[in-house]
């Protein structure tokens, strides 16, 4: 038998927590799917309107930072769509990064080259400038925390984030994962930025090597690429005045800047344009859904032109069908996106255009 309560000190029934989320997000309208974590509760899949996110069980302590997130979503970082708060829990949902990890990516691909080094740091990196513009600090950055999805570089997991204080000496909170973690994730100091890329280099520094961090890095665990070497150790120098001092400050320090900045730019532009997708999503659905009532409208006015009900008839049927194509083929891309894999969806998705695009000629071509 399952318990799903405790009695409290004063007499009363509380609802354990694991129960307070899954009747939160039952009455927000998610539908739980399973864990995403095998022998865990949580996290756990939920979908929404045919949309597979993720919930987690939220800390207290980190509810200011995700309401900021959530109001100000960060360049490569899984959006919070949704923050739901009971008397004893608190549940966050954010999008499904449906990836591969760079512990998966190393385990099945080995190091990776200087190359592809540089582009998994400048990906993080415009992330890291993103979350250093709100003072946010991740604290969490390493391999398994790093999803590649559609050959981009995403960072997971703000689980342990918090925003920096200038005032404060140290952490409220000591988190961080040993081997990736800076030494004042320990209660030496503040954690700020220049954390997070003492992190993202010892990361960048597993890469190179194809090892996961066994203790400190010195000069046996280091690569041997003579580019990457200096920079990393100056990410993971034990005192933060001798580490980069900002995310910016790295990235021009990377192999190639100067090859790579136009790139940089225009993917900053890129991403930014994206991150107001959101705000207009919905108002762009409406009027899409208005003008294609108006051309259902139209059509059926249309139709009444002919002298006959069966040329009427007729006239419906191919103007409905020729409507109605890209509609279908819409909701068909979107079943197929949340019930095949990335690459399968990706490399048949287009062929459902292709077939949409014939069929409508095919009955232009008919009508003449």
């Amino acid at each position: 038998m399952i318990k799903v309560s405790n009695f409290d000190k004063k007499g009363g029934v509380t609802v354990l927590p694991i129960v307070q989320a899954m009747q939160l997000l039952s009455t927000a309208g998610y539908e739980p799917l399973g864990p995403l974590v095998a022998q865990r509760e949580f996290p756990l899949l939920v979908k929404k309107q045919q949309v597979v996110s993720v919930a987690k069980l939220v800390n207290p302590d980190n509810v200011p930072v995700l309401q900021r997130l959530k109001q100000q979503p960060i360049p490569r970082m899984p959006r919070i769509e949704a923050l739901l708060t009971a008397t004893d829990c608190i549940v966050s949902v954010e999008t499904l990064i449906n990836g591969q990890t760079l512990v998966d990516r190393l385990a099945t691909q080995g190091p990776f080259s200087p190359e592809m080094t540089v582009r998994v740091a400048q990906g993080l990196l415009i992330t890291l400038q993103a979350l250093g513009q709100q003072q946010i600090v991740h604290r969490d950055l390493k391999l398994s925390n790093v999803m590649c999805y559609r050959d981009h570089y995403y960072l997971i997991d703000v689980n342990a984030a918090r925003q920096y204080h200038a005032e404060q000496d140290s952490d409220t909170r000591l988190l961080g994962t040993s081997g990736f973690a800076a030494p004042e994730n320990y209660g030496f100091a503040q954690t700020d930025q220049r954390s997070d890329l003492y992190s993202l280099g010892i990361v960048l520094n597993c890469l190179l090597t194809g090892q996961e961090p066994s203790g400190p890095l010195d000069t046996t665990t280091l690569t041997q690429d003579s580019t990457w070497a200096p920079i990393i150790m100056k990410a993971t120098a034990l005192d933060p005045q001798q580490r980069y001092q900002s995310a910016t400050a790295m990235l021009a320090a990377l192999p190639g800047h100067e090859h790579y900045r136009p790139h940089h730019q225009s993917m900053i532009k890129r991403i930014q344009a994206r991150q107001w997708w959101p705000k207009i999503k919905r108002p762009l659905q409406i009027s899409l859904w208005g003008l294609y009532i108006l051309l259902v409208v139209a059509t059926i006015g249309a139709g009444f032109d002919n002298t006959t009900w069966p040329a009427r008839v007729d006239f419906w049927t191919e103007g409905f069908m020729i409507i109605g194509a890209p509609l279908i083929a819409h909701y068909a891309n979107q079943w197929l996106k949340h019930h095949w894999s990335v690459l399968r969806w990706h490399r048949y998705r287009w062929w459902l255009r292709v077939a949409e695009a014939i069929f409508i000629f095919l009955m232009l071509g008919r009508n003449g």
